[in-house]
């Protein structure tokens, strides 16, 4: 499954509010290499391509970005039920792809935004490991940090076929989806628009009521629900950028799925390689460099809107 590039269009806008300078950007990158040396306890492998990233998806912030770097890594040895075991052929992945669809749309929007959907074929509750999606997810997120830079990210959750059960299991005082949502949130350096829920049962009030206390207001203010389907969604984007199901072009939920599915199965070397590279050391430490991470885990069962949603 290709990305496509921004159109012009797009790109004029990505520019506008970016304002990308390549010779800045060299010296960007050539002062994290430099500040990265000087981290004992970080890998120092990683390319200046993915540098490159982190500082697009940290609006070239040097200091942004070498907070996030440490994150980045230091989440990959604090939370192994996500970056342990990465293997895109592994059982547990395989049946996550046949039981849960989630790709990336081809094409972004207007504002130059990439579009990820998620929803479910197979519906019973065994099959929704929220510890195998979730890894999945950073799967395909580290393959986006290799291929692509794009301004914010649109997700649409199709909520359709979800039961109380599934629910239950994504609130946030479960211990699972805190950390995950630590693990995807606050140690990638991807930016947040909008999160579109579609199909939104009649049950979610009371879901809602008891969950809005724990979140950041920031992240609620990024909340669309929608009783209906996919034609929801033609206000807020191209119609032609969705899925065929939803009256667009970019393919079908199988097609995009599968394209997604061999996507990571192709990349299954790098991912094994990099579980072993992308691990802190922390006996190596500095004391003064302790991570914020690390605090926000120890602290996991206090208040979820430490999650730094942007």
């Amino acid at each position: 499954m290709t990305l496509l590039p921004p159109t012009v269009k797009q790109q004029e806008r990505i520019d506008q509010e970016m304002k990308w300078d390549p010779e800045q950007t060299r010296k960007d990158v050539a002062n994290l290499r430099e500040w990265l040396v000087k981290q004992r306890h970080l890998p120092q492998h990683i390319d200046d391509v993915r540098l490159e990233r982190f500082l697009y998806g940290c609006k070239n912030s040097l200091e942004r970005t070498k907070q996030m770097l440490d994150r980045y890594f230091t989440a990959r040895t604090a939370l192994p039920e996500f970056f342990a075991a990465r293997d895109p052929l592994a059982n547990d992945i395989q049946e996550c792809c046949k039981a849960i669809q989630y790709f990336l749309l081809p094409s972004l929007t207007s504002e130059g935004y990439r579009v990820t959907i998620l929803r479910l074929v197979d519906t019973r509750l065994e099959k929704f490991s929220l510890e195998t999606i979730t890894r999945r997810i950073l799967m395909v997120m580290d393959t986006r940090l290799v291929e692509e830079f794009s301004l914010s990210n649109v997700m649409i959750i199709d909520l359709q076929g979800f039961n109380a059960g599934h629910i239950s299991r994504c609130v946030p005082t479960q211990t699972v989806m805190r950390r995950g949502m630590v693990a995807t949130q606050n140690s990638m350096p991807f930016r947040l628009a909008r999160i579109h829920f579609l199909h939104t049962p009649s049950f979610i009030g009371n879901v809602l009521a008891m969950i809005y206390p724990l979140l950041k207001e920031k992240l609620v203010d990024k909340f669309r629900f929608h009783t209906g389907g996919g034609e929801e969604l033609y206000s807020y984007m191209d119609k032609d950028i969705l899925p065929a199901e939803w009256g667009g072009k970019a393919g079908t939920f199988d097609e995009l799925n599968d394209a997604w599915k061999r996507k990571i199965e192709k990349n299954r070397d790098w991912f094994l390689r990099e579980e072993k590279l992308c691990r802190t050391n922390e006996n190596a430490r500095l004391p003064n460099s302790k991570s914020s991470l690390t605090s926000e885990l120890n602290g996991i069962q206090g208040s979820f809107r430490k999650l730094n949603i942007d």
